[in-house]
């Protein structure tokens, strides 16, 4: 049975041949990822499968998360 989405980032996180690194550079596809998501006018998102505005408003949780996690 193939792992779940949760499981394959935990081992990905967990788990690489660089160590602790892989989870910056996780963390920064995240962050990168999100900017650019919510930096897209959300009707240009929308595909058949996935509203525009529901991936926008992921992105936008993201980058809030994001922020508060490192916030000082």
């Amino acid at each position: 049975m193939p792992s779940t989405n949760v499981e394959f980032v935990t081992e990905l996180m967990e788990f690489s041949a660089h160590g602790a690194l892989i989870q910056a550079f996780v963390m920064q596809a995240l962050e990168q990822y999100a900017r650019r998501v919510a930096e897209t006018d959300p009707q240009a998102l929308d595909t058949p499968m996935v509203s525009g505005h529901a991936w926008h408003g992921c992105a936008l949780e993201v980058q809030r998360k994001l922020k508060q996690r490192f916030e000082t």
